[in-house]
């Protein structure tokens, strides 16, 4: 079974939104942007103990209560022998779809009465869109609610009244207690009842509750007990759990983040139980809040690891919680007239699965974000922060971001960002390579900008003297320069009109074009022989930061101001719309 797509119309913040979807789900966006609310259609859908209080005006769009509210969910099911899933809806809805049926759907609809002030919750399902059937109920228990369970999770989650709403099962069931346990604990149960009701305080308290009974009546023979009424089925609301240290003992006020994870436990342990009964369907919102960093490694791996959240729809600010995601949909909410939904399904190519953790962090932290500058390292990044801070000091809050690949491709990123809808910026060098008994370099650099754009990449190019190519720096930046400038001007043009732009030959040669004095000076205040673009390049970040700290403002403005970094010009413009 695969959740395919939601569509949500006249719904709080939602006028009229379809999302695509899969089986596991993030949910980014800014704070307001609707994220609860979109939690919040799935659970009017699937949550009896949501839906049953009814629809209030403020769930309307903008209070329009002459418009109807309708939630659709579209499931894709399979006849694999292995999807048991897929076998329970089959069984679920026999009767109203035919059993070649692989694409069902689920719909709430409501309209707003004006005499009840509340709009109640009619539920759809059936294969035809136009055409579903009711689904059957007896007061407002629908039969989609004996078999689909959502598990809402919030971010204020507490252990204890987590505790206490699982806490009654425990003696509710007929195993619970083997016959022994039972005398003995009724036994015991008795003991106490009695001690209680024999208790000084009690007995005081009975005397004075006569003598003021009689003031108001005198009747004779009237007297008042006072009994202790503790028995089995309401030993759970006396249990409290309490956290051990290595000697054992309690901690019955442990910190915040360890408390949040036992009652993620509880919910899970108590969820894991019904999954051969139940579908369950996650809605977790912001797991991240109150926990370490090394609490939150640990949730994202269970979560993106873990079966039991099969189907799931998460919300989060943090990178480390989808730090292990794969094989997810993520979708941005943003504000366009209304909100809508942007989705991409995302899986870590097999390349990069060693760095899965680097990649999908970088990620969460460039997705909120409007405008992405994508650079190739850190020395990029420093030297680019560095000029911004005075060009457009606010540039971050504006929605710019600077995101170094850093030994991973520009694609990985480019192809997740854009469909989200996020207007990204590429920056990379004009690299060449000569393979081993090969007299032509491959241009690595342009293809990998015509690659992003899935445009056709340019052959190899003869080179004359490769020995000479190999062996001499100034042969390679001489080349380079050639292509920029006379080989392939025009396909360079129309690539920064895309906005990707590539350098002339690499970073530091182009700094060279613009500030050479500069770079030679810190070359020489360092006691190196070296030029400046050698020096540079000789331990890149560490330098860099160097050139930073030398930079003075009419340095700064002459690299913003220069061709060769458009890339932060157009980074500012972008911020600026």
């Amino acid at each position: 079974m695969i959740l395919k797509y939601l569509s949500i119309k006249n719904f709080r913040n939602f006028e009229n939104v379809d999302i695509d979807l899969t089986n596991r789900n993030v949910i980014f966006g800014m704070n307001d942007i609707g994220k609860s609310n979109f939690l919040m259609a799935l659970r009017f859908l699937f949550d009896r103990g949501i839906r049953k209080e009814g629809l209030v005006d403020t769930d309307f769009y903008n209070k329009d209560t002459s418009r109807e509210v309708e939630i659709t969910l579209m499931v894709e099911l399979s006849d694999d022998d292995d999807d048991d899933d897929s076998k329970k809806i089959f069984k679920m809805m026999k009767g109203a779809i035919p059993s070649d049926t692989y694409e069902v759907y689920f719909q709430l609809k409501s309209t707003y009465s004006e005499e009840r002030f509340t709009g109640d919750p009619q539920l759809y399902w059936g294969c035809d869109l136009e055409n579903l059937e009711d689904i059957p109920s007896k007061q407002m228990y629908y039969e989609i609610d004996k078999h689909i369970n959502v598990v809402y999770i919030d971010s204020s989650i507490r252990l204890e009244n987590t505790f206490k709403k699982y806490s009654r099962d425990i003696f509710r069931k007929d195993t619970s207690l083997n016959e022994a346990e039972r005398k003995d604990i009724t036994a015991k149960i008795g003991e106490l009842n009695e001690s209680v009701s024999d208790l000084s305080a009690i007995k005081t308290f009975e005397k004075d509750l006569v003598e003021e009974y009689k003031k108001f009546r005198d009747e004779d023979g009237f007297n008042v007990k006072i009994k202790s009424e503790i028995e089995i089925g309401n030993l759970h609301s006396k249990l409290t759990p309490y956290i051990l240290d290595e000697s054992c003992e309690t901690y019955p006020t442990s910190g915040d983040g360890r408390k949040k994870i036992l009652a993620y436990t509880l919910l899970t342990l108590e969820h894991r139980r019904k999954e051969d009964e139940m579908i369950n369907i996650f809605l977790i919102e912001e797991l991240e809040n109150h926990l370490h960093r090394s609490m939150q490694l640990a949730l994202s791996h269970e979560i993106f690891s873990d079966k039991l959240f099969n189907y799931l729809f998460i919300t989060t600010h943090s990178s480390l919680i989808v730090s292990q995601m794969d094989e997810v949909n993520l979708i941005k909410l943003v504000r366009e007239c209304s909100v809508v939904g942007k989705s991409h399904i995302y899986k870590v190519s097999r390349k990069y699965r060693s760095l899965k953790s680097k990649l999908n962090q970088n990620l969460a932290e460039a997705i909120y974000a409007d405008v992405v500058l994508l650079v190739e390292g850190p020395s990029e990044k420093v030297l680019f922060e560095r000029v911004l801070n005075v060009k457009c000091k606010t540039y971050e809050s504006l929605g710019g971001y600077i995101l170094e690949v850093d030994g991973i491709n520009f694609q990985e990123y480019y192809d997740v960002l854009i469909p989200l809808g996020v207007n990204v910026i590429v920056r990379t060098d004009n690299d060449l390579r000569i393979a081993k008994g090969s007299v032509k370099a491959s241009l690595i650099g342009i293809n990998r900008c015509l690659k992003l754009l899935n445009r056709t990449t340019k052959p190899p190019l003869a080179i004359k003297d490769v020995k000479l190519f190999k062996e001499n720096v100034e042969e390679q930046v001489k080349v380079k320069r050639n292509l920029y400038d006379s080989r392939y001007p025009k396909t360079i043009k129309n690539l920064s009109k895309k906005n990707i732009f590539l350098s002339r030959v690499d970073l530091e040669n182009d700094l060279d074009e613009v500030i050479g004095t500069i770079l030679d000076e810190l070359s020489a205040d360092n006691g190196s022989s070296k030029n400046g673009v050698d020096f540079l390049q000789t331990a890149k970040l560490k330098n860099m930061i160097k050139l930073c700290q030398k930079m003075k403002r009419k340095d700064v403005n002459a690299i913003y101001k220069h061709e060769r970094f458009e890339c932060l010009r157009k980074l500012v413009d972008l911020c600026s719309q």
